[in-house]
């Protein structure tokens, strides 16, 4: 260790796991020279890229003279403070992932280069005098600027440029087309940035939502972690809405996490209509520019309210007063590739550290805040009640073996509809699965139309006529004709366009929409389609996953589960958890407003346990359930896990690099952790990359860390690590 006058500790985003010291420039104020500043460094052969200082200190490990001096400093400025700059650096140690990749994922893509902050001040747009009584419909063959205008007409008040792109997709023509007809015109300032103006909202509180939300405010300055467990349709947005009135009021900010894109116009718009205050968005559909605009609106205290899917939990806060995580059970709270950091668990850390309280909501809470609640470290608040007197839909368990079919659909389940039809009430049909077919089959060979890359069975889309791996993408010409026999093949399975296909044969007066991944590619296409389901111009939904999570869709009575056996017999030990949250989010859907909901479900095991303990007995005794289940066989939440996964073209090379790790560990820790493997992934070809994993279970999370950071310096160092694509996955979410 050698001591020098000031050395800077940057973090780059490389895989290597450490910081990189660096010398001031001649030209830097040194009194200036804090954590969080961006520079401008040279790193190997690239001579200028964006670093972040970390620390400064006088000690380094490397004489003076090899150290190189950073090009200058990017901003006047730190993009984060001490404090979350911690917070960042402790997801680094947790999650074993470089600090320099952590740290960059937390910042706006556009903030990663050397761009300056100042280049993304947020453009306010004004009505003139002219504009403020102008007649929109004088402006002709432009409905576009039309509707521009009369929304600030109508708003009587300035509007960011990104508040209005939330609204109107590619907004930026029309805005400038009425700037040069002196309508509109840019400004500098927003007037109403320091005005708080909450609405009165149109609900009263029922007396479960009263007491929860009483409970919080009794602990609004404390670090207390709260699950809000509520029926679907209980009114959990309510009381999310009710204490965020009382901690905008107080001048802090509220962070929400939501588990989707497709969830965030409609939530967006509820929260607009109640706090009419500076609301910053997060998710990866926004353009580089919008979420720069809004990361610096949050930063800087602006945005009293910030929205987002997972990524939104690094979003930094001046005065940070509430955090709130919606469908806290989701999987997609966990990231699945690079950093693979849970948004669930570091929202509960951030609330810790900012002592401030977080709110875990959720119909279908997870088994581990269902642990954490009996552990005493979370209080439990209970919404019994469906908001507005609503009643819980009825269920029916449909045994559909020898029954008469129409593709997917039995009759039992079409006479539904047609009677639900008839009463002028919207259908959901629900089928985890898209695609016309699963499986094209030989029945004379046996034959099966399997991805080369993935040795998995190609699903059949019509719309297109291709065969698509669901796995890695690829799509091929579809066949008709089996290339061994020559036979006619068969398609097996259904998908949501088969089911559409046979719903538009029987129900051709009806008006039938496919909502999925397929569907909803394009910019705001799932936000038309959630307005035209509100309007009540849609009558029957086929829809995936996408629809059950957080929607409300007041005129579905009938909720129908096409194929509800999927997951039942899975490998994966958290499956049935799964399973029985999708079950009652998509029953949820149903009977949410003033009529009685139907759920229809449709099974070949009608005889399950799962579905006797949810439908006679409920979510919350089939989790108790699950739970002694997980304690006997010493399954998390009982028990902390890691896995260390690997893919590599040879499936020796992952094996081998596999045992390598594992033999490694048990050196280290005397063979004190639970090691399994090497076995397969449940997808064991992916890509045409063979997949292997090492499960790594201790009783003792302290243990299972403290061995972790020396054991991965060694496979690092290994020969067999330069053969394989491998990463660490702390707390995993997902066995496939």
């Amino acid at each position: 260790m050698t001591t020098h006058p000031l050395i800077l500790r940057v973090a780059i985003a490389t895989p290597l796991r450490c910081l990189f010291d660096y010398l001031p420039d001649a030209a830097s104020n040194l009194k200036n020279l804090q954590p969080g500043l961006r520079v401008s460094v040279s790193f190997g052969r690239r001579k200028d890229i964006t670093g972040i200082v970390v620390s400064i200190s006088n000690q380094s490990d490397h004489p003076q003279h090899k150290l190189k001096k950073i090009n200058h400093v990017i901003d006047e400025h730190p993009v984060f403070n001490h404090k979350h700059l911690r917070l960042l650096k402790w997801a680094s140690d947790y999650y074993h992932y470089p600090i320099g990749e952590v740290i960059f994922s937390a910042l706006p893509s556009s903030l990663r280069k050397n761009n300056s902050i100042t280049k993304y001040n947020e453009k306010i747009w004004c009505l003139t005098e002219k504009g403020a009584d102008f007649e929109t419909k004088l402006i002709k063959q432009a409905p576009k600027q039309s509707r521009l205008l009369n929304y600030l007409q109508q708003r009587r008040s300035p509007a960011n440029e990104s508040e209005i792109n939330s609204i109107y997709s590619r907004s930026k023509p029309s805005l400038l087309s009425l700037e040069e007809k002196g309508l509109i015109r840019r400004s500098t300032e927003d007037v109403t940035d320091g005005i708080i103006k909450i609405n009165r909202s149109p609900f009263t509180l029922n007396k479960d939502q009263q007491s929860a939300t009483k409970e919080v405010l009794e602990s609004i300055d404390n670090a207390s972690i709260f699950l809000l467990d509520g029926l679907t349709g209980s009114g959990k947005t309510e009381v999310y809405m009710t204490l965020m009135e009382s901690v905008i009021r107080a001048g802090k900010q509220c962070l929400i996490l939501l588990p989707e894109i497709g969830l965030t116009p409609q939530q967006i718009q509820r929260f607009k209509d109640r706090f009419e205050v500076n609301i910053a968005i997060q998710h990866s559909g926004l353009s580089e520019t919008e979420r720069t605009q809004y990361w610096l609106a949050a930063r800087s205290g602006k945005a009293k309210i910030v929205i987002g899917t997972r990524s939104a939990i690094w979003t930094p806060l001046a005065n940070p007063g509430l955090y709130i995580i919606d469908e806290e059970h989701d999987l997609s709270y966990k990231q699945q590739d690079g950093f693979r950091y849970s948004a669930r668990d570091m929202l509960i850390t951030r609330a810790n550290r900012d002592k401030v309280p977080a709110i875990l909501g959720s119909a279908t809470p997870s088994l581990e805040t269902l642990y954490n609640v009996k552990k005493d470290r979370y209080k439990h608040l209970i919404l019994s009640t469906r908001a507005a007197n609503a009643k819980p839909p009825t269920y029916r368990l449909l045994d559909i073996r020898g029954k008469k079919m129409h593709g997917p659909l039995s009759q039992t389940l079409v006479d539904e509809i047609t009677e639900h039809l008839n009463n002028k009430n919207q259908i959901l049909l629900f089928l985890n699965r898209r695609g016309y077919a699963v499986h094209l089959f030989c029945h004379s060979c046996g034959w099966k139309a399997e991805c080369t890359r993935c040795e998995l069975p190609y699903t059949y889309h019509k719309n297109i006529n291709r065969l698509v791996c669901h796995h890695c993408g690829v799509t091929k010409r579809h066949i008709e004709q089996c290339p061994d026999c020559n036979e006619p093949l068969l398609l097996m399975g259904h998908g949501t366009e088969r089911i559409e296909e046979v719903l538009t044969t029987l129900f051709p007066q009806a008006t039938i929409s496919r909502i999925d991944r397929d569907t909803t590619r394009k910019k705001n296409a799932m936000h038309d389609y959630l307005e035209r389901i509100q309007s009540g111009e849609i009558d029957i939904m086929i829809g995936t996953q996408m629809l059950a999570k957080g929607h409300h869709f007041p005129n579905v009575t009938l909720t129908g589960i096409v194929d509800a056996d999927r997951g039942l017999f899975s490998t994966d030990f958290r499956a049935s958890e799964r399973l029985a949250q999708l079950f009652m989010q998509v029953s949820g859907r149903t009977g949410r407003g003033v009529k009685e909901g139907t759920v229809v479900v449709q099974t070949y095991h009608p005889e399950h346990p799962l579905f006797e303990q949810l439908i006679k007995h409920g979510y919350n005794y089939f989790c108790n359930s699950l739970l002694q289940d997980r304690n006997h066989s010493s399954l998390p939440p009982y028990s902390h896990m890691v896995f260390l996964r690997t893919e590599a073209h040879n499936a020796n090379d992952a094996k081998h690099f596999i045992n390598d790790a594992a033999m490694q560990l048990n050196q280290l820790t005397n063979n004190k952790l639970l090691l399994f493997g090497p076995i397969p992934a449940l997808i064991e070809k992916r890509s045409g990359r063979y997949r292997y994993q090492l499960i790594i279970q201790s009783q003792s999370r302290k243990a299972l860390h403290t061995y972790l950071d020396r054991w991965l310096d060694k496979i690092e160092s290994s020969k067999s690590a330069k053969k394989v694509r491998w990463s660490l996955d702390v707390d995993p979410q997902d066995m496939a």
